[in-house]
C-alpha cells in the first residue's frame, strides 16, 4: 500500500464516520507562541480542547505536517542514529471534541489496523497508562488482545510520562493508549512488559490520547471542561510497516529525494535501492533527506533563517545536513537542488510547495553560500582545538563550542558528533551556560516571552469571534464574546469587528471599544488573529472590568487616522514590489514586510545592494504611479488557481492562502494575493520617499520608506539640514557640494603636512628616547609613555626608533580619544634569532589597561579601556622582556 493510498483510505474511513476532514495547518504555529513548530495534529484544535472555542463539528480528521526539532518534542539528535525518528513527518489523526471517547476510539483504531491497513493482528502490541482500567479492559475483554501483548506503564506523579501525552510544557494533556508492531516476529518470542521491550523491534505507530487535563506553568493538572480524543499515527512509520521495511527511510516517501541527491553526485541508485540502503554512506543520505523536508516545508510556511528561536533551529538543521553532504563529497551548495525533489514529491498534497517553492530554494541557496564561506575556516579551527584537546586530555570546553557555533556556524550538536568520532569529550553544559550568558548580554528575546496563557478566558456570550467587517467600515456595533484580564488591562473577543488583525506585515488596528451603557470604555492597543478568533488587546480607560459591565452592545471604533496612514503605506509596498521587479530584477521576491502608520519596511531577495541610481528610479516609478491615480480594485473570494493563472496574481512568499483568495489589483502595475486594507485610488498615497536601503541577512535586502505627510516632512527635514550644513561651511545651498569638495581637498593637504611634521618630530624626539634605553641580554629595551593624537603618529615614533636600533624591543603607550593604546615593536633580528613575538610581549602588559592585542610578529598593538594604567604597562615592560628572554 503506497503512502498516498494510506492517506486517502485513512481520511475516507473517518469521513464515513461523520468526521470533518480538515486541512493541515502550517508547520509554523499560527497565534500560539508556546511552540517552535507545529508538532502534532492537535495543535490547531488546542482552544477547542480547552473549551475556549466551539466549532460547527465535534469530530475531525486530518493529515498534519509536523516538525519535532525543538522544545519538549525534539527528535533532531536521533535522526540517522536509528531507523524510527524524523524531524519532519505527516501525522494521520482523528479527534472527538466532547463526543465519543475511549470505546469508539479503540474500536475504530482496531478497524483501521485490521480492515483498512490489513496488518497481522498477531504482531500488534498495546500499552495503556498505569491505572487506565477502562482502556485496558476494552483492549483485553472487548477487542481480545491477549495479556502477553499488552502492558501498563507510566506514572506522572513520579515523573514518568510514558503513556501520558502533552503537546508542550503547558496545555491539554492526558493518558494515552499506544499501538506497536513487531517488525521481526521470526526473531522469536517477545517479552512485552513495562519498559522492557526492544524498541528497535517493537515499533510504536499509533497513539490515542484521551484529553482530560490542562497543565499550567507550575505543572498542575486541572480537568478540562470536556473529555476529548486526540490520535496520531505517523505516516512514515505506517508506510514502513506496510512496506515490510526496518527503517522509515526505506519507503517511497524518500526515494525521489535519495535519487536526486545521488544524481547530483553522479550516481544512479534507482536500479538497486536495496544495495543503496545497505551502503555505508546511507546514514548521510538519510539525514539530508529528513532535514531538507523540514527546511523546505518550514520556509514555504513562512519561517526564516535566523540567529534566535525558530530561525536558529532551522539554520542548524540545514547546516547539519550540509555537514553530512560534505561527507558524501559535496563541496558547493546542493541542498537547494535536493529541495526540488521535496517540492515535486509533495506539491499535489500540499500546493503551497508549488506556489512558493522556488523562493524557498533561493533562500536555501543563499544560506548555503553564507555557511560555506566560513566552513573551511571553521573546520581548520575545529581540527586545531581537537588536536589540542587530545594532547591535554581535557576535552572541548563550552566556550570553544560556543565560539565554533557563533563565529563559524558549527551547530553545537554537530560539534559533539564530530568530537565523538575523534574520541574527545565535550562540555555541552558549559556551552549552554555560554549561550545563555550571550542571550542575556544581548538582551535577546525569549521565544516564549509573549506566550498566550491557555484556559483563562471567561465567556460572556457564546458564538464565533472572527467576523471582520473592516474592509468597508471603521465602526461596528458588537457584543463581547469572551474576555480575560492581562497585566495591561484585558483581551476581548467581539461578535463582529472592524479592527484589522495583524497579518501579511500590516499591523493590527488600534482604536476604542465603548459600552453603549457607558459603564466601560476600552482603548484598543493592538489586534491579533488567533485560533480562538480576533483578539483585541485593550487598556481600561473608564469603568471596571466586571461581567455586568461586559454585557450588552458595544461600539467598536477603529482609529481612522492611523488606519488611513497604514493603508497608504500598505498599497505603497505593492507599488514598491512591482518597481523592484521591473527596475532591479524580475527574480526579486518579497521575503517580509512591516506596514505601520509611521512607515513601511520591505524585505526582498537580492545578492547585492540596490544602487543609488536604481533607488532613485524606483522612487520615481512609485511616485509616477501615485500621480497616475489608478483605481485599486479588490477581487473577493476568487478561486486560487484562477487568481494565479487568469488574473496573474502573485503569491507572496511565506503567506498562507485558502482555496479562495483576495486579489488586490493596481491596473497595469501590480496584482497580488493580499488580505490587507488598501487605498481606493493610488493618488490617496500622496507622496513616496525611500529613507534607507540595507542588508539584513545573506541575500536579503531591506528598503524603508514613508508616504504622504511623513514623506513631505522627510523632504522638509533634509532641506533644513542642507541649509544648516551650508551655513556651517560658509556656502550657499546651491553650491554646497563644490564647497564640500574644496574643504575635503584642504583637509587632505593639511593631514599630509601634519604627517610630515609628525615624522620630523618623531625623528627629533626618538634620539632622546634611545638615550633612555636599557640593555637586556644584548637587546635595547625601550618603554615610554608619549603624547600623540593618533595611532599613525604612534607608528611613526616606532618606525624611527627601529631605524636607530639593530636589536630592540620597544613599547610605546599613549592615550588616544580617551582610550589606552599600546604599540610593541621588535626588530627582525630579535624575532628571527630569539623567536620573540611582539604580540606575546604586548599581551603580557595589556592587562594593565584592561585590554588585549595582536598583530604581526614584529609589530603588534593593543587597545584598552583604562588609560590610567598606561604608566603601569610601560613600567611592567622591562620585566616582561626579562621573563621572555629568561634573563
Amino acid at each position: 500500500m503506497k503512502p498516498d493510498e494510506i492517506r486517502s483510505k485513512y481520511l475516507s474511513f473517518f469521513a464515513e464516520r461523520d468526521h470533518r476532514v480538515v486541512s493541515s495547518s502550517p508547520v509554523i504555529p499560527q497565534g500560539d507562541q508556546t511552540l517552535l513548530f507545529t508538532n502534532a495534529g492537535m495543535n490547531q484544535f488546542k482552544d477547542v480542547l480547552l473549551g475556549n472555542e466551539k466549532r460547527d463539528y465535534a469530530r475531525a480528521a486530518s493529515v498534519q505536517k509536523c516538525i519535532r526539532a525543538g522544545g519538549k518534542h525534539n527528535d533532531l539528535d536521533e535522526v540517522g542514529r536509528d531507523g524510527r525518528h524524523l524531524t519532519f513527518f505527516e501525522m494521520l489523526g482523528n479527534w472527538s471534541f466532547g463526543d465519543y471517547y475511549k470505546r469508539d476510539t479503540i474500536k475504530w483504531a482496531w478497524e483501521v489496523v485490521t480492515e483498512v491497513l490489513g496488518l497481522d493482528v498477531e504482531r500488534v502490541y498495546i500499552t495503556t497508562y498505569k491505572d487506565d482500567d477502562e482502556a485496558y479492559d476494552i483492549w483485553t475483554k472487548e477487542i481480545g488482545i491477549p495479556l502477553h501483548r499488552i502492558a501498563r506503564q507510566g506514572d506522572v506523579e513520579q515523573g514518568n510520562e510514558e503513556n501520558f501525552w502533552s503537546m508542550g510544557p503547558t496545555g491539554p494533556c492526558g493518558p494515552c493508549t499506544e499501538l506497536f508492531f513487531d517488525m521481526s516476529p521470526s526473531d522469536g518470542p517477545v517479552t512485552f512488559i513495562e519498559g522492557q521491550y526492544d524498541e528497535e523491534r517493537i515499533i510504536e505507530f499509533w497513539n490515542c490520547v484521551f484529553m482530560e487535563f490542562n497543565r499550567d506553568e507550575d505543572g498542575n493538572l486541572t480537568p478540562l471542561p470536556m473529555q476529548s480524543v486526540d490520535t496520531g499515527m505517523g505516516l512514515d512509520r505506517i508506510a514502513m510497516v506496510k512496506a515490510g521495511a526496518r527503517n522509515v527511510f526505506q519507503t517511497e516517501l524518500f526515494t525521489p529525494i535519495f535519487v536526486k541527491t545521488a544524481e547530483l553526485l553522479g550516481r544512479d541508485i534507482s536500479a538497486d535501492l536495496q544495495a543503496f540502503y545497505n551502503d555505508d554512506l546511507f546514514t548521510h543520505y538519510a539525514v539530508i533527506a529528513d532535514h531538507i523536508r523540514s527546511v523546505t516545508f518550514s520556509l514555504c510556511d513562512g519561517a526564516k533563517f535566523g540567529n534566535q528561536g525558530r530561525g536558529s533551529v532551522l539554520r542548524s538543521i540545514l547546516r547539519r545536513a550540509m555537514f553530512h553532504g560534505k561527507q558524501l563529497g559535496f563541496e558547493t551548495p546542493f541542498m537547494h537542488e535536493v529541495a526540488q525533489a521535496v517540492i515535486d514529491t509533495y506539491s499535489e498534497v500540499y500546493p503551497e510547495l508549488a506556489a512558493v517553492g522556488s523562493q524557498a530554494r533561493t533562500l536555501i541557496k543563499l544560506e548555503e553560500e553564507k555557511f560555506l564561506s566560513t566552513l573551511d575556516r571553521g573546520l581548520s579551527l575545529f581540527e586545531r582545538v581537537i588536536e589540542k584537546a587530545k594532547e591535554t586530555g581535557e576535552g572541548l570546553d563550552g566556550e570553544t563550542i560556543f565560539t565554533l557555533h557563533t563565529t563559524f556556524g558549527f551547530p553545537p550538536d554537530m560539534t559533539a558528533v564530530l568530537a565523538e568520532d575523534e574520541g574527545v569529550e565535550v562540555d555541552m553544559e558549559g556551552y549552554q551556560v555560554a549561550f545563555t550568558n550571550h542571550q542575556l548580554a544581548s538582551k535577546g528575546k525569549d521565544l516564549y516571552a509573549n506566550a498566550i496563557g491557555a484556559g483563562d478566558w471567561a465567556t460572556i456570550n457564546e458564538g464565533p469571534a472572527a467576523e471582520f467587517t473592516g474592509y468597508t467600515s471603521l465602526t461596528e456595533t458588537a457584543q463581547i464574546r469572551r474576555y480575560r484580564t492581562t497585566e495591561a488591562g484585558c483581551d476581548v473577543l467581539l461578535s463582529v469587528t472592524p479592527f484589522y488583525a495583524e497579518s501579511g506585515g500590516q499591523v493590527g488596528d488600534t482604536g476604542a471599544i465603548v459600552a453603549a451603557s457607558g459603564a466601560l470604555s476600552l482603548e484598543v492597543t493592538d489586534t491579533q488573529k488567533t485560533p480562538i478568533g480576533i483578539v483585541h488587546h485593550c487598556k481600561i480607560t473608564s469603568g471596571e472590568l466586571t461581567e455586568e459591565a461586559l454585557q450588552g452592545n458595544f461600539s467598536a471604533q477603529v482609529d481612522a487616522t492611523a488606519r488611513k496612514l497604514t493603508i497608504s503605506n500598505h498599497t505603497a509596498t505593492h507599488l514598491l514590489h512591482a518597481a523592484l521587479r521591473d527596475i532591479v530584477s524580475d527574480e526579486v521576491f518579497q521575503s517580509g514586510s512591516s506596514v505601520t502608520p509611521e512607515k513601511l519596511r520591505f524585505d526582498f531577495s537580492l545578492g547585492q545592494p540596490v544602487s543609488s541610481e536604481q533607488l532613485r528610479a524606483i522612487e520615481d516609478r512609485v511616485n509616477e504611479q501615485i500621480r497616475a491615480g489608478h483605481v485599486v480594485t479588490i477581487h473577493e473570494d476568487v478561486d486560487r488557481d484562477r487568481a494565479v493563472n487568469e488574473l496573474g496574481a502573485m503569491a507572496i512568499f511565506g503567506e498562507k492562502y485558502g482555496d479562495t483568495v483576495r486579489v488586490v489589483d493596481i491596473p497595469g502595475e501590480s496584482v497580488e494575493l493580499c488580505g490587507g486594507t488598501h487605498v481606493s485610488n493610488t493618488n490617496e498615497i500622496g507622496l513616496f520617499r525611500i529613507t534607507h536601503e540595507s542588508g539584513v541577512a545573506a541575500g536579503i535586502r531591506r528598503i524603508e520608506a514613508v508616504t504622504g505627510q511623513a514623506a513631505y516632512a522627510s523632504f522638509q527635514h533634509d532641506r533644513a539640514l542642507l541649509t544648516t550644513v551650508a551655513h556651517a561651511i560658509k556656502a550657499e545651498s546651491h553650491n554646497v557640494l563644490d564647497r564640500a569638495k574644496s574643504l575635503t581637498q584642504e583637509r587632505a593637504e593639511l593631514e599630509r603636512k601634519l604627517r610630515q611634521m609628525s615624522q620630523k618630530l618623531a625623528k627629533l624626539e626618538s634620539a632622546g628616547i634611545v638615550n633612555d634605553a636599557i640593555e637586556i641580554d644584548g637587546v635595547k629595551v625601550i618603554a615610554q609613555k608619549i603624547d600623540v593624537d593618533s595611532r599613525d603618529q604612534l607608528l611613526a615614533y616606532a618606525d624611527k626608533l627601529r631605524d636607530k636600533l639593530d636589536q630592540a624591543a620597544i613599547l610605546l603607550g599613549a592615550e588616544i580619544d580617551g582610550k589606552a593604546a599600546l604599540l610593541c615593536a621588535v626588530s627582525d633580528s630579535v624575532f628571527k634569532q630569539r623567536k620573540v613575538k611582539a604580540g606575546d610581549l604586548v599581551n603580557k602588559v595589556a592587562s594593565h589597561v584592561n585590554g588585549r592585542g595582536g598583530g604581526r610578529p614584529t609589530l603588534a598593538q593593543a587597545g584598552g579601556s583604562n588609560p590610567a594604567g598606561l604608566q603601569d604597562a610601560v613600567d611592567a615592560f622591562e620585566a616582561a622582556v626579562r621573563e621572555t628572554f629568561g634573563a
